[in-house]
C-alpha cells in the first residue's frame, strides 16, 4: 500500500477503480446528446478518490468534486492539485447549495444509493435541480437492487493485486425488506510479512429503490427528457434489464 495512513482509499482503488475510458466517452456523448456546450461545468457528486476528476480536468471542463468520506477526499484533493480547473470540497448531497451553477451533475458508481431515507432522496433531487443551469442535465448511476435480489448471492469473493500483495475481498450481502435497505459487509484480508494476516472490515447500507420510484421523483422535481441505460456502452434510451440503473434527465431551458 502506497498511501501512508490512508489504507481505506488504497483498498477502494484496488477493487473499485475500473477503467474510466467507457465512462468518460459516455458522459461526453450524453453532453452532446443534450446539447451541452463545451467546455461544460460539472459537479461530480460522491467523487470518491477522484478517478473521474482527472478525466474531466484533462478535458478542460470546470469541475467541482464533492466527497464526504475523509479518507477518499484526501486522495481526491491530490488529484485536484494537478489541475487549475478542478476543485474538491468535503461535502455530500446535502452540501449542494448552488443555484443555476452547473451544466452537468453526475453521481457515478452508486453514491445516490447511500440516501437511505426517501425524504433525503427528494431533498437531493431538489438541490440538484436548483444547482443546474436551465438546459443542464442530471446523470445518476446506481445499482439495480431489484435485479440483484432476483439473482441473489449472499457471498461474493474477489482478489486484486496492490503493491505486489494479493488482497482478498469477501462480501456478505443481506436485505432488510421492511426498511428497504441492502447491506454489504466487506472483509479485506492479506498476508503481511511483518504483521501476519491483516483484516479490514467495512459495512455499507444502501437504499433499495426501484426504477419507477426514481422516475417519479425525478419527473416530480421538474426534470424532462428522462432516459434510461443499462451500461456505459449505451448510445440510446434503453429498457432497464440488468444490474444497473442509469438515468439521465434535463432541467427545462
Amino acid at each position: 500500500m502506497n498511501t501512508p495512513g490512508n489504507l481505506r482509499s488504497d483498498l477502494y482503488s484496488a477493487f473499485y477503480q475500473t477503467d474510466t475510458s467507457e465512462v468518460i466517452e459516455f458522459v461526453k456523448w450524453l453532453a452532446a446528446a443534450y446539447d451541452i456546450s463545451e467546455p461544460a461545468k460539472i459537479l461530480d457528486i460522491g467523487c470518491g478518490t477522484g478517478r473521474m476528476l482527472r478525466e474531466f480536468g484533462t478535458m478542460g471542463w470546470e469541475t467541482l468534486g464533492m466527497e464526504p468520506d475523509p479518507d477518499y477526499i484526501t486522495q481526491a484533493l491530490l488529484v485536484a492539485e494537478e489541475f487549475e480547473n478542478v476543485t474538491v470540497l468535503p461535502k455530500g448531497f446535502a452540501g449542494i447549495e448552488e443555484t443555476e451553477e452547473f451544466n452537468i451533475i453526475a453521481a457515478i458508481n452508486g453514491p445516490f444509493s447511500y440516501l437511505i431515507k426517501i425524504e433525503d432522496r427528494i431533498d437531493t433531487l431538489r438541490r440538484m435541480f436548483q444547482a443546474l443551469k436551465p438546459g443542464g442535465i442530471l446523470f445518476l448511476d446506481l445499482a439495480n437492487f431489484l435485479w440483484i435480489l432476483n439473482n441473489f448471492k449472499d457471498r461474493t469473493a474477489r482478489t486484486a493485486t496492490r503493491d505486489g500483495k494479493t488482497i482478498n475481498l469477501v462480501v456478505h450481502h443481506s436485505a432488510d425488506f421492511h426498511n428497504c435497505i441492502f447491506t454489504s459487509e466487506e472483509l479485506f484480508f492479506w498476508d503481511d510479512p511483518e504483521e501476519g494476516q491483516v483484516r479490514i472490515e467495512e459495512t455499507h447500507h444502501f437504499a433499495i429503490t426501484s426504477l419507477s420510484e426514481l422516475l417519479y421523483l425525478i419527473k416530480n422535481q421538474g426534470f424532462t427528457k428522462i432516459k434510461t441505460y443499462n451500461s456505459y456502452k449505451a448510445r440510446k434510451n434503453e429498457k432497464i434489464t440488468g444490474p444497473r440503473l442509469m438515468i439521465s434527465a434535463q432541467k427545462p431551458r
